[in-house]
């Protein structure tokens, strides 16, 4: 059994559920998710989104299933010092456990995230494996580019004013601006300024003809303060549980001027059209000179 983690915000799981799609094709009918994080994190974000806003359905990993190759923690405990005990529990009954079985476990953050990496290409499937990271790289979605993006549907609106913003900007020369900050200010994710945005305009006011800009943004104050150089423009921002509904009208618009975030992104990619033009930062945090793009969108 391969058991694939599921965690973090909507953008994050996006990437994961394409990773768990590439490894369904080379290893059909061997795949799980773990959605447990969810139970411990429900108020992180917006919880466990692939189902609620696409409708995703596959195979959940159990709790028992997990703990052949993992932490076993049955339940989540709201006191700490319970959590504490559970875990010891949890220490002591794999010791036990690993006696008569052989498992794998995969951590893949850092500098391989962004890549492909070669360890999934040869798994030995008489193993168990548990394999955790965020796996966005461009090459998974790749693999099977169609059935993911299909997959990522999004429902049908039926409140008039986003259905009034669909279509404008299905018909104008729609350009998203997605500035991210809330949990991003003082973090090692605090790399755009206004100049990065006011180039990036600059760039597609040269290359398109009338462009109408949409600004995506958690912080309208910044905005109005850090954006006075444009003259006009629309702001846009949906929060909790319809906070996904920016990203199907990033997907929306003919261009965009993406943040360094999965959300965004994923806005970009599920909005590729001929002649779009897709502007990323060059990197993705301040301590790794990486970026979170496509190979034929342009860097800034």
């Amino acid at each position: 059994m391969i058991i694939v983690r599921f965690h973090g915000g909507l953008g994050n799981q996006m990437f994961q559920y394409a990773f768990y799609q590439y490894m369904k094709k080379k290893y059909p009918g061997h795949l799980k998710a773990d959605i447990t994080w969810f139970d411990r994190n429900y108020k992180e974000h917006q919880g466990y989104e692939l189902e609620k806003v696409f409708g995703i359905q596959m195979p959940y990993a159990s709790y028992e299933e997990i703990a052949r190759v993992h932490q076993y923690f049955p339940r989540y405990y709201p006191f700490a010092f319970l959590r504490y005990f559970s875990r010891k529990n949890a220490a002591r009954k794999n010791r036990k456990r690993k006696k008569d079985t052989s498992a794998s476990h995969i951590f893949d953050f850092g500098e391989t995230q962004y890549r492909k990496n070669e360890v999934y290409e040869d798994l030995d499937i008489k193993k168990d494996w548990y394999i955790e990271g965020v796996f966005c790289s461009d090459e998974y979605l790749k693999e099977c580019e169609k059935e993911i993006k299909a997959a990522f549907s999004f429902p049908k609106q039926t409140d008039e004013k986003i259905v009034r913003l669909q279509q404008e900007m299905r018909k104008e020369n729609s350009v998203a601006i997605h500035v991210r900050r809330g949990d991003y200010v003082g973090t090692v994710f605090d790399v755009l300024g206004s100049d990065y945005y006011r180039r990036a305009i600059e760039f597609i006011c040269e290359k398109t003809e009338n462009p109408k800009f949409y600004i995506f943004s958690d912080d309208m104050e910044y905005i109005q303060k850090e954006f006075s150089f444009l003259e006009n423009y629309t702001p846009v921002h949906n929060e909790g549980k319809t906070s996904y509904t920016d990203m199907m009208l990033i997907s929306d618009c003919k261009h965009a001027i993406i943040a360094n975030s999965s959300f965004s992104y994923w806005g970009a990619v599920l909005g590729e059209k001929e002649g779009s033009i897709v502007i990323a930062p060059k990197n993705y945090k301040t301590d790794e000179e990486v970026a979170l793009a496509r190979e034929n969108w342009i860097l800034m």
